[in-house]
């Protein structure tokens, strides 16, 4: 039995079983990585105060040995399956920082060992894969928390506490925009590179494709550029697009949407994500008294090179009110007034009655109810690890449980640019009133690579 077949039979065999681990105050808690270069470093820093670093996962070696300098006693992998098969029963933390589409893979090996996760935006990459971590970390007990950064910020928590109040009197319509995509996709890439290259020294080629099919390397795909091919990224929507949405989905109590309709997108092809797109989602307000309207603007419209930028694709310069419209960033309009956030993590926001603009610091905020974290990415690890001592899995403040619904906001944004047109969602039973949107909710894998069904 070779190496591969071992891991395969392995996985297959580990049921989802109910796990409740326990920690005192004085417990040292084990930690991994899986993805330590980039961001993931990052991560894997943040943890590491607050335990024992015992193993960490790159398909980089040299990522890996930049990231564990001075660390000799960290076991070292470059396929997670195999670090999880060794480890996984001494892993008491999980932070997943690899490309998208390994997510909930990695996700599913470690919640079958009552790992508690850490996972960078987005959580996973289909529907269905989603469906099935909310299942495991459910039945399971794990306690997790989603990169969505704004979340550890004081001035994102006063916002969804001032967006849940009737200040801005009845809510019309929301309008969310980034710049992105700001790597190579549509209309530079359409179909994968012909060119045979070989694997360079120290990449671990097998372990990135991962749950994607087989495909030759080449240096298209990392370790950047795999965010805009539809196979390992998830576009705009999946990078920026989740913190954007964030704020008014959480501010405004929005579950799933009820339709879904692409209102323009760039050339469509299978390979990658369209240059732009406007996406209008339709969703349940107010208990289920009203609907209400929700716009995503990506991309540069027109963008057809790199040569030629494209106008920006953000919405009608009047609803502004004589702002200069930011690269990314939320307008939320009501009755009485509009609300403006400017940033990515919807920590930076300003309101109008009228004609003048008002910081928060000028408005009568409305008593915190929310708990005060401020100490920005560092603070959601804390967060997580309190919640994991205290075995409080609803505690995060940015949880699966909610995380995983604002993906598949994202995911059916990126289908519905695919596919064109506009469908209803019901989301309790999982399917859309199109044949052909039902047949986007999930992907094949490769074999060894399968998110399996959590029963």
């Amino acid at each position: 039995m070779n190496r591969n077949t071992f891991l395969r039979t392995l996985a297959s065999s580990l049921p989802l079983f109910n796990i409740q681990k326990a920690f005192s105050a004085n417990s040292q808690l084990q930690i991994a990585a899986i993805g330590v270069g980039g961001k993931g470093g990052s991560d894997l820093q943040h943890l590491s105060r607050h335990g024992k670093l015992i193993a960490a996962c790159d398909i980089s070696s040299k990522k890996l040995a930049y990231a564990l300098k001075g660390k000799p006693d960290v076991s070292r992998f470059s396929d997670y399956r195999e670090m999880l098969s060794h480890m996984g029963g001494k892993i008491d933390v999980l932070s997943i920082s690899s490309p998208d589409h390994t997510h909930a893979h990695a996700a599913q090996l470690a919640i079958k060992h009552g790992i508690h996760l850490f996972i960078q935006s987005p959580a996973v990459h289909t529907i269905w894969e989603g469906r099935q971590i909310l299942n495991g970390i459910t039945k399971n007990g794990i306690v997790s928390q989603l990169g969505l950064q704004g979340c550890a910020s004081d001035r994102f928590r006063s916002a969804i506490e001032f967006l849940r109040t009737d200040a801005l009197g009845e809510i019309q319509e929301v309008h969310v925009w980034t710049n992105r995509p700001i790597w190579k996709q549509a209309p530079n890439l359409l179909a994968r590179p012909m060119e045979d290259l070989p694997v360079p020294n120290g990449l671990n080629w097998d372990a990135f494709l991962g749950p994607a099919m087989e495909r030759p390397y080449h240096k298209i795909y990392q370790p950047y550029h795999w965010r805009g091919w539809r196979s390992f990224g998830s576009g705009a929507l999946g990078d920026t697009g989740l913190h954007l949405l964030n704020l008014p989905v959480m501010g405004l109590g929005l579950l799933a949407p009820l339709r879904v309709e692409c209102l323009t997108s760039g050339p469509v092809n299978p390979e990658t994500f369209s240059a732009w797109g406007v996406v209008k989602y339709k969703f349940s307000y107010k208990d289920g008294a009203g609907e209400l309207p929700l716009l995503w603007y990506e991309g540069k419209i027109g963008h057809l090179n790199e040569a030629q930028n494209g106008k920006p694709n953000i919405p009608p310069i009047d609803l502004f009110k004589g702002r200069n419209p930011s690269a990314n960033g939320c307008l939320i309009l009501g009755s009485k007034g509009t609300f403006y956030s400017s940033s990515i993590y919807g920590s930076d926001w300003q309101v109008s009655f009228g004609s003048k603009w008002l910081l928060p610091n000028e408005l009568q905020l409305p008593p915190a109810s929310l708990p005060r974290n401020g100490r920005g990415d560092a603070g959601m690890k804390d967060e997580l690890i309190q919640s994991i001592l205290k075995g409080a899995p609803s505690s995060p403040f940015a949880n699966l449980s909610y995380g995983v619904k604002l993906n598949e906001i994202a995911i059916l944004g990126n289908i519905s640019l695919l596919a064109g047109g506009k469908f209803n969602w019901d989301s309790e039973g999982c399917k859309s009133d199109r044949s052909d949107i039902n047949g986007l909710l999930s992907k094949p894998y490769r074999n060894g690579w399968a998110v399996e069904k959590s029963l």
